[in-house]
This record gives C-alpha cells, sequence and structure tokens, in this order.
C-alpha cells in the first residue's frame, strides 16, 4: 500500500506544476497529500469505507465544481475571443476594401490628372496662338486704317488741285494767269498723280498743262478743262474704288476677328474648365492619399490586434485543455485511491 501511495505522490507532484502555471486554479484549497494521508491514517484506524469514501467524495465534487466555474469561465472567454476575432477579422477586411478602392481611385485619378495636364498644356499653346493672331490682325488693320486715311488727305488734295487746275485753265482763255500758277499748278498735280499712284491718268492733262503756253489755238484751254474734268471723274473714281475695297476689307476683318475673339473666348472656357478638373483631381488624389494611409494604418493596427487576440485566445484553449486535464488526472488519482482504500478496508474484514 505504500508503495502504491508513494506512485501517486510522485504523479501528484507532476500535475502540481500546471496548477501552479496558470491564473485561474482552485486547487490551493485542497491538498491531495494532505487526503491519502488521511485516508491512509482511517484506514489504520479501522475507520468505515463509508467514511473514507465521504472524504473522497467531498474531493471529487471539489474538483467537479472548480471545474465548473472553470467552464463558465473559458466560455466566457472563448465567447469574447470570438467575436473579438470576427471583429477584428471584419476590420482587417474593411481597412483592405477601402484601401483596394482608394488605390483604384487614385490610379484613376494620377491618369485623368495626366491627360488634363496635357490637354491644358496644348489648350494654353492654342490660345497663345489665337491671341497672337488677333494682335496680329488688329496691328493690320491698325495700319490699313491709317493708310486709308492717308489716301483720303491724298485723294482730297488731288480733287482740289484738279478743280484749281479747271479754274487756271478757265483763266488762261482770258489771259489772266501767269507762268508762274501754272508752274505751281504742275507740281500740285504732279504730287497728286505719285500719292494716288494714277499717274497715266494724270499724265495727258499735266502734259497739255505744260503746253498750254505754248499754244495758239483758242481750244486749248476748252480742251484743257475737258481733260481734267475726265481726270477728276477718273480720281473720283478710283476714290470710290478704294473705299469699296477698304470696306471689303474691314468686313473681312470684323469676320476674322470675330471668329479668332470665338475661338479665344471658347478656348478661355475650356481653359477655365480644365483648371477646374486639375483642381478637383489633384483634390481626390489628396482625399484619397489621406483615405488609404488612414486605411493602412486602420488595417495595420487590427492586424496587430487580431494577431494578439489570436495568440491570447490560443493560451486561454491551452490553459483550459492543460488544467482540466490535470483535474482529470487528480479524479483518476482519487478514483485509484478509492480502490486501494477499498481493497484495503476488505483486507481488514478477513
Amino acid at each position: 500500500m505504500k508503495a502504491i501511495l508513494g506512485l501517486l505522490a510522485i504523479i501528484v507532484l507532476t500535475q502540481a506544476g500546471f496548477v501552479q502555471k496558470y491564473p485561474l486554479n482552485y486547487s490551493n484549497k485542497r491538498n491531495i497529500m494532505s487526503i491519502m494521508t488521511e485516508v491512509e491514517s482511517k484506514l489504520q484506524t479501522r475507520n468505515p469505507l463509508d467514511t473514507i469514501k465521504g472524504i473522497l467524495n467531498s474531493f471529487k465534487s471539489e474538483v467537479a465544481q472548480e471545474q465548473g466555474i472553470h467552464d463558465e469561465v473559458y466560455n466566457a472567454q472563448k465567447t469574447e475571443c470570438d467575436s473579438e476575432i470576427d471583429y477584428r477579422s471584419k476590420e482587417v477586411q474593411d481597412a483592405n476594401s477601402i484601401l483596394t478602392s482608394a488605390n483604384g481611385i487614385l490610379k484613376t485619378a494620377k491618369i485623368i490628372k495626366g491627360k488634363t495636364s496635357a490637354t491644358l498644356d496644348a489648350t494654353e499653346e492654342i490660345l497663345n496662338t489665337a491671341t497672337r493672331h488677333i494682335e496680329m490682325i488688329n496691328s493690320a488693320r491698325k495700319e490699313d486704317t491709317q493708310s486709308y486715311n492717308r489716301a483720303a488727305v491724298s485723294f482730297n488734295d488731288a480733287i482740289n488741285a484738279i478743280d484749281d487746275s479747271i479754274d487756271l485753265a478757265t483763266a488762261l482763255a482770258k489771259g489772266q494767269v501767269s507762268l508762274a500758277q501754272v508752274a505751281e499748278l504742275s507740281t500740285k498735280l504732279l504730287k497728286s498723280a505719285l500719292a494716288t499712284k494714277l499717274i497715266q491718268e494724270f499724265k495727258q492733262p499735266m502734259a497739255a498743262l505744260a503746253a498750254i503756253t505754248q499754244e495758239e489755238e483758242a481750244g486749248a484751254a476748252e480742251r484743257l478743262v475737258q481733260l481734267l474734268q475726265t481726270l477728276r471723274t477718273a480720281v473720283e473714281t478710283a476714290w470710290t474704288d478704294y473705299t469699296t475695297q477698304n470696306q471689303l476689307g474691314l468686313q473681312q476683318f470684323m469676320n476674322q476677328k470675330d471668329l479668332y475673339n470665338a475661338t479665344q473666348e471658347r478656348l478661355d472656357k475650356a481653359k477655365s474648365r480644365l483648371v477646374a478638373k486639375l483642381e478637383a483631381t489633384e483634390g481626390v488624389i489628396s482625399v484619397q492619399t489621406a483615405v488609404a494611409q488612414a486605411a493602412t494604418n486602420r488595417r495595420s493596427r487590427n492586424q496587430n490586434l487580431l494577431e494578439d487576440a489570436n495568440d491570447l485566445c490560443h493560451s486561454f484553449d491551452v490553459e483550459y485543455e492543460t488544467v482540466t486535464a490535470g483535474r482529470r488526472q487528480e479524479l483518476v488519482l482519487i478514483n485509484e485511491l478509492e480502490r486501494l482504500a477499498t481493497r484495503r478496508a476488505a483486507e481488514q474484514q478477513i
């Protein structure tokens, strides 16, 4: 009997290591060595077997009660563990989903930004070209206006010079003109011919005026008047044609200017839209970058918490299984002790 009790004692000491390792431990309220010693004492003093079994059954009840409490604690821990692991897993999945979405939006936004920037550059280049064309046609029109004004003066001077020449020819017929007057008018007509570029039209009247002082014919002055009147008509016609061409040029200028102004306005609006789109895209990139960073941090934090929860819950499982195994072993020892005590009591009856 003592050899068997010694073997049981060795097993008990081995199981005591498990009991001390885990915080949920009620076995310090009982001492199996004390129970064994008490049972041995009861057997030596020939106490009734029921008394000995009562001691052992009390120990069994205490172990069963402790196991029941541990089961409740473990089940509560497992429920919390499962809830925490499920929550953290969903947090990681949700963060991954947000991160994937944010990265997708970021990729698209960056592509849009690149294309928008290229389109904006091209639009600005076209807009600058249109602006230069508008400046060029405005400058050309300004020169045309100045040229027209100069021509108006020249044609007006030409008409005046022709009218003065007609008056001179009329006075010649009466012998009331000096050679100095003829020379002066000839100079004016020459200048008008050059200014109006009607040299061919001025040629015959000017020649007639230059030669009239050498003419003896009475009708020379009348022929000069006719030539000058014809010249006047030609100058007026030329001025009318010039004015008509200027009006056509002005209309073309206005049409061209309207076209370029419309183009410029359209390009300005397009530029404004592109700038707004670029700013909006940059805003999206800024926001989604922040979202992606927040999702990354969230995923990392919850991943760490998930790993911690898995480790902690695993430790709960190991603790539960180990301590429960220890209690089972205690019950095995108690049952063996009961069997030995029963046999010993039976031997004492012989």
